[in-house]
């Protein structure tokens, strides 16, 4: 087992590896391949998010890029959160979840909140977020869920 040695920043030379660890993620939903497969382009990470410093890398001693989570710090929405799949239910996703809230308080944010496909509300609900409304999506119905951030916790 790879155990995370350090979340920092993404690098914009680390953009590929990216989309690659996003479309890996992804594609362990085999019901929804068939979207993925008609809409390549939603793969990836924006360069502005990346400049931004919105985007976040766990990554192994050796280096290995073990997951990824974007927030907008403005907003306190957790845009992407993806897991390279043999990383996956090791502690990768709450890594990048805490420290994602950790940096949307550090921002002035009172929530954090994400849009979820019901089939993830055990993790979502596992790292302190509860659903609260529908939501639409791209490819079909799902939930906003929220996780406030006291000061100080």
């Amino acid at each position: 087992m790879t155990g995370i040695a350090t979340i920092r920043g993404a690098r914009l030379s680390e953009r590929e590896a990216l989309t690659a660890l996003h479309r890996r993620s992804s594609y362990v939903w085999e019901q929804d391949r068939v979207h993925f497969d008609a809409h390549p382009e939603i793969f990836g990470v924006a360069v502005e998010a990346i400049a931004a410093g919105d985007v976040r890398v766990a990554l192994a001693a050796d280096g290995e890029l073990l997951g990824f989570a974007t927030v907008d710090r403005a907003t306190g929405e957790l845009d992407d959160l993806f897991v390279a799949p043999e990383h996956m239910r090791m502690g990768v996703g709450r890594a990048l979840v805490e420290d994602a809230a950790a940096r949307a308080r550090a921002a002035g944010c009172r929530e954090l909140s994400v849009t979820a496909h019901p089939r993830n509300f055990p993790f979502y609900e596992h790292v302190g977020f509860v659903a609260a409304e529908p939501a639409a999506t791209r490819f079909g119905p799902a939930f906003r869920m929220r996780r406030a951030l006291p000061d100080g916790g």
